[in-house]
């Protein structure tokens, strides 16, 4: 018997039941707006599966990306790792990642469109650039997203976690692993919840909710966060 076989099979079924429960409990809550609005947001019809991108390479080496669809655009700066996510994208999806570092520290750059990787770049050139696009060629960068709506979570590199991120029209689930930006393109309302739950629980998160730049809410510590604003 291959012990090493049967003990990762049973560790990735217990993440997937894992992650069943947590569907099933973002669907049956209504959705943070609860089961009593009318519009009924944790109902609304499934959607396309969502564009996300993951930088990763030597840890801590930081870089710029700057992420468009064809009505948003955005910049992010950061540090390795990160996952990038696209709510209510609208393709063709184009992203531009720059090292902020002189020397030949990796940096690369996947594109995943539900569970698969659909591209692979990488750069170890001092202040390189690694650049990728999906669904189409994007002619050129959409104006800045206008609201810019940004859930930052943090937590150790290892977590997974699910989130529910929704305004009074829809509503979309999705599963990433922190640290992870999610960039909410053009919401249909000023109303915006998201609600987050671990899959894995190997360390507390925290989670920011910044609208146009300026921190709006907040959440620290534990395993599963609501926040909602305004």
């Amino acid at each position: 018997m291959d012990v090493g076989r049967l003990a990762a099979q049973t560790c990735r079924s217990i993440i997937e039941a894992a992650v069943v429960a947590a569907l099933m409990a973002l669907t049956g809550c209504g959705g943070a707006f609860g089961v009593g609005n009318t519009t009924n947001p944790g109902s609304t019809p499934n959607i396309n599966a969502q564009t996300s991108f993951r930088v990763v390479g030597q840890i801590g080496t930081p870089f710029s990306a700057t992420v468009s669809d064809a009505r948003s655009s955005w910049v992010i700066r950061g540090v390795i790792p990160l996952s990038i996510v696209i709510v209510n994208d609208s393709p063709p999806d184009r992203i531009a990642v720059t090292k902020l570092s002189n020397d030949s520290s990796l940096l690369s750059l996947q594109i995943i469109q539900g569970l698969n990787v659909k591209l692979l770049a990488s750069t170890v050139e001092n202040f390189g650039l690694a650049v990728g696009g999906i669904n189409g060629n994007l002619p050129a960068l959409a104006p800045a997203a206008n609201p810019d709506i940004r859930f930052f979570v943090r937590g150790p590199a290892v977590n997974i976690f699910d989130a529910l991120i929704e305004d009074r029209s829809q509503g979309s689930v999705l599963q990433s692993r922190a640290p992870a930006v999610i960039l909410f393109d053009s919401p249909s309302s000023e109303r915006i919840d998201g609600i987050f739950t671990e899959v894995n629980f190997f360390g507390p998160f925290d989670i920011d909710l910044i609208v146009n730049g300026n921190t709006v809410r907040q959440a620290r510590g534990g395993n599963h966060a609501t926040l909602k604003f305004p």
